[in-house]
């Protein structure tokens, strides 16, 4: 399964459950398939990590509705009722009927990262561009890496117990490692 999907999927189930075990068993068996790049980058944003803002939300919302021929009260409305840009942008888009088969760490660092440092036309063109190669939960997921809203139920104790069972080394040990500044590199990982 692509690494991108796989991410997203991750996310879906995190985000379904308030059940620790539950929370656990999905890092984990996400944490026992994924390729070390795109492990790193998970527990990056996992861990509650994530870059500054790269895009403002506003831009996306505007792109979106722009996309989908959408006007601006409607926009509001849609942001209205669901209270998250990211989110809403992604079901305001219709359906690429596409999933990406790159890995997660192509996505962040060919992909979300450099859309920082662009004009404005170069930022609205890769965003059209990611969200065309993208399933509707996979934009969604891209849509929330590229705000900074990055955000889903998790604490670093289940983190860490979820690296602790597919690793296994110690919790303390694995705590110690997520302190402090580290870069998401295969070799970190």
């Amino acid at each position: 399964m692509a690494a991108m999907r796989r991410f997203t999927e991750l996310y879906l189930a995190l985000d379904a459950t308030t059940k620790t075990k539950e929370k656990v068993a999905a890092m984990a068996a996400y944490f026992a398939a994924v390729e070390p790049g795109d492990g790193a980058w998970a527990v990056f944003f996992l861990s509650g990590r994530r870059p500054k803002r790269l895009l403002p939300s506003h831009l996306l919302r505007a792109l979106a509705a722009e996309q989908a021929g959408l006007p601006d009260w409607l926009l509001g409305e849609s942001y209205a009722a669901v209270g998250d840009s990211a989110e809403a942008a992604s079901l305001l888009l219709p359906d690429s009927g596409r999933s990406t088969d790159l890995p997660l760490r192509y996505w962040i660092e060919q992909r979300i990262l450099p859309v920082r440092d662009l004009p404005e036309a170069e930022q609205r063109a890769a965003i059209l561009s990611a969200w065309d190669e993208l399933s509707e939960s996979e934009r969604y997921v891209f849509n929330k890496l590229i705000t900074g809203a990055f955000r889903v139920g998790v604490s670093q104790l289940l983190l860490v117990r979820a690296l602790t069972a597919v690793s296994g080394v110690d919790e303390q040990t694995i705590s110690h490692r997520l302190m402090g500044a580290w870069d998401p590199t295969p070799a970190f990982y």
